[in-house]
């Protein structure tokens, strides 16, 4: 009985030690079970990883190209959607201030275009004026050529008429030197009257009436006669005075002398 009894108490001793182990095994076994899976995911993983990377294909380019156009759309559509509503002041103030310099510079462009097409006609017209004054330069400078060949035609038909003899009349030297007409006053000292240096100036029929009238005014043609001395280069103004001195009745005694000269007083030369 005793030994049966011994016998049975280490058979629940072995029973109670195994029972006190079994938590620690199911763990260890648990463990051991999530470590197996997690590993068999993981390789799984990776090979299914490898082969869909060796499968896909890269993109093509228009594929690539289409993806960069959608990227800049979105980008384009931030940028939009940060701009500011229609109804900004700011925005509608900036927009009014560039329609009032767009309308400003249109009408500097209208007045410069206006101020262009005036200056244009000024232009023409001034042309023309200076096309009208050539024309009458040429004009003058021909009647001047004309002139200038009939001073050297009438030099030499200039003729000094003979000198009045037995005349009571008093004589009245007038001289004519580079178009102007003035009179000579000779006193008793007198040897030469040389070229007079002004008087009064002679350019028509005109102008050698008022110059005669003024140098004969206290010398009328009833007591008086004319003395004339003419310088060479003022022959067609001679013409003139002579005229005018036969319209008023004067008798005259032309002499043509050469240019720079003086002419003797007295007897030889004027009495």
């Amino acid at each position: 009985m005793s030994r049966t009894a011994g016998r049975r108490r280490r058979s629940r001793r072995r029973r109670a030690s195994a029972l006190a182990g079994d938590p620690l095994d199911l763990f260890l076994d648990a463990i051991t079970n999530a470590l197996g899976v997690i590993m068999f995911i993981l390789l799984m993983v990776v090979i299914f990883g490898r082969a869909g990377e060796e499968k896909s294909p890269e993109p093509p380019s228009d594929l690539r190209e289409v993806q960069q156009l959608e990227e800049r759309r979105q980008e384009l559509l931030a940028r939009i959607q940060a701009l500011p509503p229609a109804g900004d002041p700011e925005l509608a103030a900036r927009w009014k201030a560039a329609l009032e310099r767009v309308q400003r510079l249109e009408r500097e462009e209208s007045d410069l275009a206006v101020r262009a097409r005036t200056a244009d006609e000024k232009l023409r017209d001034a042309a023309a004026r200076i096309a009208e004054e050539r024309k009458t330069t040429e004009r003058l400078a021909a009647e001047v050529e004309k002139a200038k060949s009939a001073v050297r035609s009438s030099a030499s038909s200039f003729i000094r008429v003979s000198r009045f003899q037995q005349d009571k009349r008093k004589a009245v030297i007038l001289t004519l030197s580079g178009g102007k007409l003035s009179r000579f006053r000779a006193t008793a000292d007198t040897k030469e009257i040389s070229p007079p240096p002004g008087g009064s100036a002679i350019g028509d029929l005109e102008g050698a009436r008022a110059a005669v009238r003024q140098a004969l005014d206290a010398y009328p043609p009833s007591t008086h006669r004319v003395e004339l001395i003419v310088w060479e280069g003022s022959f067609p103004q001679a013409k003139l005075v002579e005229q005018v001195l036969l319209e008023l009745g004067y008798d005259s005694n032309p002499l043509p002398v050469r240019s720079g000269a003086a002419v003797p007083a007295g007897t030889g030369g004027v009495q």
